[in-house]
């Protein structure tokens, strides 16, 4: 009885079969996979060495050549001395915008390139002669040839564009010009209109800069006509209207010229003197009367040449300081002007 119980145990058992398995090469199957996916990781690799992408340009100022990101084509002093020619071409403007022609200090001033419009930022501090704050003008120019896209914020663009450069505070470097041969001391032009506003500050200006400096500067006084002095020509004539200016021309050529000019300006009242009061004034001041005469009967050819002395620099608002033949500036900031260009002769 007990056989057959464990006859019938052995019939319910299952069977299990083990097959070896297949080989290829002498590796089975799992060996040859794992081959497999080596060598296609192997060639996934080279091939990323060998596939690279190309660079991505997120801005390229000057464009893609031959593959390559160009940047802009100017340099930031590049592009500075542009901002300063800006501010030079303000000088003649019959405004108080002339003015940012000499209260600008570029040499403080920043240059920035705008990737996304291919424009430079100019900024060059500003110290306004009115409310004595220090501001920025801002200008953009183009980068492709630096002309101006827009000048300073609610300001009106010069008429036109000059070579001369705004190089330091009440400083314009003029463009070609020089006719000085002498460096030490320099020769300062003070060039006056009598008539026009601001004269005899700029007389005075001239005669308290020679005292200043003693002998690193020469201080000569040039007797201008502009359309201030043409104004008077129909009520007073040229010859009377002129003569004014011949004597102050006559008149700075002494040593006595300040004390000239100190009884002149108690008499002048922006009109033109006569030769009585011209005389007296003169004889008052001490000035020595045969010199003087003497001066004045070749006065006429004297301010013919300095008329055209004014031309050649494009002289056309006065008073107006030439420093070094090379350097223009204003009564206000002559005392920027002459330590700057006494620097630069060094």
């Amino acid at each position: 009885m007990a056989k057959d119980n464990k006859k019938q145990q052995h019939a319910k058992e299952s069977l299990m079969i083990v097959r070896p398995a297949v080989r290829r090469w002498g590796l089975d199957y799992l060996h040859v996979s794992l081959i497999i996916l080596v060598v296609i990781l192997i060639a996934f690799a080279f091939a990323l060495s060998a596939f690279k992408p190309g660079p991505i340009y997120a801005s390229c100022p000057g464009g893609i050549v031959n593959g390559t990101c160009e940047g802009p084509s100017h340099t930031s002093a590049q592009v500075l001395a542009a901002g300063e020619s800006v501010l030079a071409a303000y000088a003649p403007v019959n405004t108080s915008l002339s003015l940012l022609a000499y209260y600008s200090s570029p040499n403080h001033g920043n240059a920035s390139y705008v990737a996304n419009t291919g424009e430079w930022l100019v900024q060059i501090p500003y110290l306004n002669p009115f409310s004595g704050n220090k501001n920025e003008l801002t200008m953009l120019l183009y980068d492709s040839n630096l002309s101006l896209v827009r000048p300073f914020l609610q300001t009106a663009a010069p008429a036109q564009s000059t070579k001369n450069r705004v190089v330091a505070l009440g400083v314009i470097q003029l463009a070609g010009k020089s006719l000085c041969t002498s460096k030490t001391p320099i020769p300062v032009y003070d060039m006056v209109d009598p008539y026009a506003p601001g004269a005899m500050a700029g007389l005075f200006t001239g005669v308290n800069a020679s005292a200043a400096y003693g002998s690193s500067i020469n201080m000569s006084y040039k007797i201008i006509f502009t359309g201030y002095a043409v104004d008077k020509y129909s009520s007073y004539g040229e010859n009377e209207t002129q003569e004014t200016g011949a004597y102050l021309w006559c008149a700075s050529n002494q040593p006595r010229f300040k004390a000239f000019l100190e009884n002149y300006s108690l008499v002048f009242n922006g009109e033109p003197l006569n030769s009585v009061t011209l005389y007296q004034t003169a004889q008052g001041s001490g000035l020595n009367m045969s010199q003087l005469g003497s001066c004045l009967n070749n006065a006429s050819g004297a301010l013919i040449a300095q008329s055209k002395l004014a031309q050649f620099y494009n002289i056309t608002t006065t008073p107006t300081f030439l420093v070094d033949c090379r350097y223009s500036t204003i009564p206000q900031t002559l005392s920027d002007a002459v330590p700057y260009v006494l620097n630069q002769t060094k």
